[in-house]
């Protein structure tokens, strides 16, 4: 499979280029960005004073970045340099140490802000797989082709195969991280249980087994969420 993702600086026709629109929305190797299309969005940096820049963005699902489309230019904001993406669909990204991640809910704990975040990101290791997988499958082919004319035909037919991977949706994985009392942490098992209080830890195991929680899995969080941080 042909490298992916080194967009850096091409060019647009307009400012308003966006891949092909279908429903239920994958990223591609062709298209490797959260959203379908670049929107516009409030983008807010700086450190001591922040300002806020309105300007059609996406965000990168290997690299976890904003890019952003400036005089029919995409280009990569500097990692580090945003601070909060407020698209208008009202999904809103702030900076983890992973990169850019989705603030899943947002709610006012023990007077202090806590959020659950959904970082959704290129599965290299799964990408990787399949690109070996469809390597192998070609190879048989062309060993049991017996050569000739065959042979080129099967060549032929892999290299189609190839430009066509570069469109088909991308291996995704969602981790999911929890901010609470001023900590932000992976949300596994270990690590909830580390921060709900003592006499719920029983609770939570079996709750987390009769209520199927799947750790990838944004509706199951929501539920740990809600009932054992919200209800804590």
């Amino acid at each position: 499979m042909k490298k992916i993702f080194i967009l850096l600086g091409i060019i647009l026709t307009s400012v308003n280029m966006q891949a092909q629109y279908r429903e239920n929305w994958e990223p591609t190797g062709n298209w490797p960005f959260i959203n379908q299309k670049f929107r516009s969005a409030n983008v807010y940096h700086g450190i001591f004073k922040k300002t806020k820049t309105q300007v059609p963005c996406n965000i990168h699902v290997e690299k976890l970045t904003l890019w952003f489309s400036q005089n029919d230019t995409l280009k990569e904001a500097v990692a580090g340099s945003v601070n909060r993406v407020e698209f208008p669909n009202g999904d809103v990204y702030m900076p983890l140490p992973e990169g850019l991640a989705r603030v899943v809910k947002e709610d006012t704990l023990q007077g202090q802000i806590a959020r659950l975040f959904c970082v959704r990101k290129l599965n290299r290791k799964a990408l990787d797989q399949r690109g070996v997988d469809n390597l192998n499958k070609t190879q048989n082919l062309l060993q049991s082709s017996g050569g000739g004319f065959m042979s080129a035909y099967l060549s032929a037919v892999a290299d189609a195969n190839s430009e066509q991977e570069e469109n088909l949706p991308l291996p995704m994985k969602n981790t999911f991280y929890i901010q609470f009392k001023g900590e932000i942490f992976i949300a596994t098992t270990k690590n909830i249980l580390a921060k709900i209080r003592s006499e719920r830890k029983k609770e939570y195991k079996a709750y987390t087994r009769s209520a199927e929680i799947i750790s990838e899995n944004e509706s199951s969080m929501l539920k740990v969420w809600n009932d054992f941080f919200v209800k804590y």
